[in-house]
């Protein structure tokens, strides 16, 4: 999030694209860079975002987040906001299991993160916010690529032609401007280093899934056997 970027909106987007199925997918947002300058405006806005979800029986039309899927994931996810807040991280919000029947956490929101923490470093899959604080537009992307996955990734900025030049220095294989990400079947869809490689969906998807046969005619010999 640049310094210029609608706070409101991209707090409110960030909440959902946290939160989406539980945080276990591949393209929920789990890394929050936010620029110094703004970052006390964003984290209160999330974090108001975030708390005003409501946890419960994924089969209730009003509930926003369900269980995890197994308890050592639930387990894992634990483990790395303890490894994060020995490290120096803070809890913004959540950070506790929720009582009773199903693999349940609050929806938690770190504060302070940096890239020698676990909620950095690894993917946290699950309800689990990293927010992390750049001096500048320089840091926020060296931050942005200092990771070893690399699907996608939104830029936030009311400037479009500064969140697009910034968008492509980004090391991911889709970056949204003032949105989430979002796998739509029009668009290429996948990722760089360890987020893997080629692409599905769109035409370079279909191609993927097609033999090209090739025809070689090899030019006529003459009579005296030269080419």
């Amino acid at each position: 999030m640049l310094d210029d970027a609608d706070v409101e909106a991209s707090a409110k987007t960030a909440a959902a694209a946290r939160n989406q199925n539980r945080g276990q997918s591949c393209i929920a947002a789990k890394r929050f860079i936010v620029i110094e300058s703004v970052a006390d405006e964003f984290e209160r806005r999330f974090e108001e975002n975030v708390a005003a979800l409501k946890v419960g029986d994924p089969l209730d039309r009003g509930t926003n987040v369900g269980p995890l899927a197994r308890d050592d994931l639930r387990d894992a996810l634990d483990e790395q906001v303890k490894a994060s807040v020995a490290k120096g991280a803070r809890v913004g919000l959540g950070g506790e299991r929720v009582a009773g029947k199903g693999y349940y956490d609050q929806p938690t929101v770190l504060e302070g993160v940096t890239p020698e923490m676990a909620a950095f470093r690894e993917e946290t899959f699950g309800p689990v916010a990293a927010v992390i604080r750049a001096r500048d537009e320089d840091e926020a992307l060296r931050l942005a690529n200092d990771s070893q996955y690399g699907l996608g990734a939104s830029v936030w900025s009311q400037d479009l032609e500064r969140a697009q030049r910034f968008a492509r220095r980004v090391e991911a294989g889709q970056v949204f401007v003032d949105g989430m990400v979002a796998s739509d079947p029009r668009l290429p869809f996948g990722g760089v280093e360890r987020s893997g490689y080629g692409r599905e969906l769109s035409g370079y998807g279909i191609r993927e899934l097609v033999n090209i046969q090739t025809i070689r005619v090899a030019p006529p010999v003459s009579s005296s056997g030269g080419r």
